[in-house]
């Protein structure tokens, strides 16, 4: 070998052992800013791909047996407020009204008294006494969502004034009722006899509003396997309610990822259903635990559960999470997935980071 070729062969040698050195700090730097970019957009902008459609399914039960005459709701179409869904043959009630107003006027004559202003106000009385059922049990439903911030004040606002109007006029009712039964007299006013019939007249006309079934709220009935001429009994299941006005999403977070998330915080989603598309959001709110598997009773001592491996398992914290876009409530279904990520504060760069990342998310989940 030449003494020239000798000369070039150690020159190449530093310039390999520079490029391999240069290669590895490369690598070793782009390792550090991946991980420290992972680490701070966690704190920044925090995601999840364990997010899932929640709302309020409501199992329908008649509060009245007997045969069913006909069904007015569809499957999976969608129905609004106080729409009629299921009606039950109300013959034999409308007979048992009759009978207790009849009862009620014999028991009237029977102590010399006109019972036809009492009759009206009883019936006053008992639809009084049913649209304050319908509003509490209406109203449980949207204020507990106010709570978790589902819905607006307004409209917590709004359902605690349709309770007090229902009081109201329950006191209403019931003081006409009061006024017409002082006009019998005092020996009729208080007629063991009259109280029953009034009882049971109220029962009769109670039972016979009950064959109608109304939709609690703007939603849709879904898993319906009924036909007209089927038995229904109070209190089993008919058929399943979905309200569709006050869907949200449940995103389970690691509890490291929450430090600085705030209710209010914007968000953004991709609905597994509609792939390619992203939808706004906001926080409502952050739960404040969640069970972890602990059963301690009294008079037994504590169980502890052993941790396995180098690191333990990262606990998930629930985070509620109201959607601002009603073309997105039209796609949503309950158990439905999404992924989310939140937007903690204006840090230009990490949100655009984020929203780059949850378009690309979006669009993958065509082949999902």
């Amino acid at each position: 070998m030449s003494e020239d070729n000798k000369i070039d062969k150690k020159a190449e040698e530093p310039r390999k052992v520079n490029k391999v050195k240069i290669t590895t700090n490369a690598l070793l730097a782009l390792a550090v800013v991946s991980i420290s970019t992972a680490i701070i957009s966690d704190r920044i902008i925090p995601t999840t791909d364990n997010a899932r459609v929640e709302g309020n399914v409501v199992s329908l039960k008649p509060q009245v047996s007997g045969q069913i005459e006909a069904i007015k709701a569809k499957p999976n179409a969608n129905v609004n407020k106080n729409d009629v869904l299921l009606q039950i043959a109300p013959t034999e009630y409308k007979i048992a009204v009759k009978k207790a107003e009849a009862k009620l006027k014999i028991t009237g004559q029977q102590v010399g008294s006109q019972m036809a202003n009492i009759i009206a106000a009883q019936a006053q009385l008992t639809t009084a006494l049913i649209a304050q059922e319908n509003a509490k049990r209406q109203g449980q439903r949207v204020l507990a969502m106010a709570e978790k911030g589902v819905v607006s004040k307004s409209d917590a606002d709004t359902t605690r004034a349709t309770i007090d109007k229902s009081n109201a006029d329950v006191l209403n009712a019931q003081a006409n009722l009061e006024k017409a039964k002082s006009q019998v007299g005092s020996e009729g006013k208080d007629n063991a006899q009259i109280q029953t019939a009034l009882l049971e007249l109220q029962q009769a006309q109670l039972d016979l509003s009950r064959t109608t079934m109304f939709a609690p709220a703007n939603g849709a009935i879904t898993n319906l396997n009924l036909s007209a001429g089927s038995y229904a009994s109070a209190g089993s299941p008919l058929m399943t309610f979905v309200e569709k006005d006050s869907l949200w999403l449940e995103a389970y977070f690691r509890e490291n990822s929450l430090g600085n998330i705030k209710s209010g915080d914007d968000v953004e989603i991709a609905l597994d259903y509609a792939p390619g598309t992203t939808f706004k959001g906001t926080v409502s709110s952050i739960d404040l635990g969640v069970a972890w598997g602990q059963n301690d009773q009294l008079g037994k001592l504590a169980n502890v559960q052993n941790q396995n491996g180098w690191l333990r398992d990262t606990q998930r914290i629930p985070v509620t999470i109201k959607l601002n876009e009603p073309a997105a409530i039209e796609m949503m279904r309950i158990g439905g997935q999404a992924d989310v990520i939140i937007y903690t504060g204006d840090n230009a760069l990490f949100n655009l980071l984020g929203k780059a990342w949850i378009n690309l998310v979006s669009i993958f989940s065509y082949v999902r």
